[in-house]
């Protein structure tokens, strides 16, 4: 049996951090440990009975990077085979961890070398999967695994087993053999696209990502709208982030595709489309937005610029 620990980031949200606490500890496979780095202000009232439990608590906020940085050492330093990483926003049905181990064995026998293998993803407010991605020439295609454009980007392996390029953080079953090899998650990037980030370096090194569809976590994601939005009244999601989250993102994501479209000589184009991505972001945020649009539209900005050149750190 698999030594496993498992790792929450917490911001400021203890009945989420609590509802994934909990769902960690019903788990039909034993976790040996859960690590917590609660980056609030003050210390949240978590289930401190459980008896598995480590808590640091930083109130100056390493974010979501700094914090898996944090975990994988400690991860690394105490000898466990597997990291289970989470937001405090996911909760995983009971059989989740044990689908993930008996997928990691099927692969693994069959000679490839796993560095991150994952759960179906669904958002918990639509009961809608998540999709994920695979970079191509200049920026992430995200589709969901029973796409037809998913058979030509996904390497399929069965029914409920495919291997992609980018998953989330949360719910991500972290090899620790394979995390050895690679730098540790970079802090400078703070919060979002930290995973982005990561599962490249696995690749990079040679180490596959893996999606196990028939594994389940539910996951929210901010705060949710949905608006009836064209002629035919399709209902299309929106995410009233706030301006520091809306900063990192399009920050983050604007760094990485744009040096990953460079090493592939596709820099204008990676250009061309992290613009379009700015004008898209900035039509939703007049248009929807209830609140501080001109502090968001600046976060956009602001956001992208940074990213281009390489300015990172926490920097909002």
């Amino acid at each position: 049996m698999y030594k496993v620990a498992a790792y929450i980031t917490v911001y400021e949200d203890y009945l989420a951090a609590n509802k994934c606490l909990a769902g960690l500890n019903n788990q039909s496979y034993p976790i040996e440990k859960v690590f917590i780095i609660d980056n609030s202000r003050e210390q949240l009232d978590l289930i401190t009975q459980l008896p598995n439990l480590l808590i640091q608590h930083h109130p100056k906020n390493i974010g979501v990077a700094g914090g898996l940085k944090v975990s994988i050492q400690w991860a690394l330093d105490n000898d466990y085979d597997f990291l289970w990483t989470f937001d405090q926003d996911s909760e995983p049905l009971h059989d989740t961890l044990v689908k993930l181990i008996t997928a990691y064995k099927e692969i693994t026998e069959q000679g490839l070398s796993i560095g991150i293998i994952a759960p179906a993803i669904i958002h918990s407010e639509t009961n809608r999967k998540l999709q994920n991605s695979i970079f191509d020439k200049y920026k992430l295609r995200f589709f969901l695994s029973d796409q037809p454009q998913a058979k030509n980007y996904f390497k399929f392996y069965n029914d409920y087993l495919y291997e992609c390029d980018v998953v989330i953080t949360s719910g991500s079953l972290i090899n620790l053999k394979a995390a050895k090899n690679i730098p540790l998650p970079n802090e400078e990037l703070f919060i979002d696209a930290v995973d982005w980030d990561y599962c490249f370096k696995m690749k990079a090194a040679g180490f596959h990502v893996f999606v196990v569809d028939n594994a389940i976590i539910n996951h929210r994601l901010g705060e949710y709208n949905t608006l009836r939005f064209n002629a035919k009244l399709q209902k299309v999601p929106v995410y009233n982030y706030s301006a520091i989250r809306y900063y990192y993102m399009m920050r983050n994501h604007t760094f990485i595709e744009s040096r990953l479209a460079y090493q592939d000589k596709h820099l204008w184009l990676s250009i061309a489309f992290r613009f379009k991505a700015l004008l898209k972001k900035i039509i939703k945020i007049i248009l929807y937005e209830d609140d501080n649009k001109i502090i968001k539209l600046w976060a956009c900005l602001k956001g992208t610029f940074d990213g281009f050149i390489g300015k990172l750190g926490k920097t909002w």
